[in-house]
């Protein structure tokens, strides 16, 4: 059912806010948040915003995932990986690379 509210009864028991699938939206959420789409998801940017403008239940999710990357952005803003970690990171990328 197209043109219904966010939870609305939708095929295959998905939720629908206008055009936009909830369920779409929030496997995408991560990769929007992070400004990591690629160039074909790119397109659907607006629809996505679109749909978080129009959908309390998928906004609030983006809201408590924005509120959870802040809280562990600020309990490990002062945490560095040692030296010691870093070479053997670079080192197994640089293996693996060939």
């Amino acid at each position: 059912m197209s043109g219904g509210r966010c939870g609305d009864a939708a095929p295959e028991g998905r939720a629908r806010s206008g055009e936009t699938d909830c369920e779409e939206v929030i496997d995408r959420l991560y990769a929007f948040l992070d400004e990591e789409l690629s160039a074909e998801d790119e397109v659907d940017v607006p629809r996505i915003q679109r749909h978080l403008a129009e959908c309390a239940p998928c906004l609030r999710e983006r809201d408590v995932e924005v509120v959870v990357r802040e809280v562990v952005r600020r309990a490990c803003a002062g945490d560095h990986a040692p030296q010691s970690l870093r070479v053997r990171i670079m080192t197994s990328i640089t293996t693996t690379r060939g």
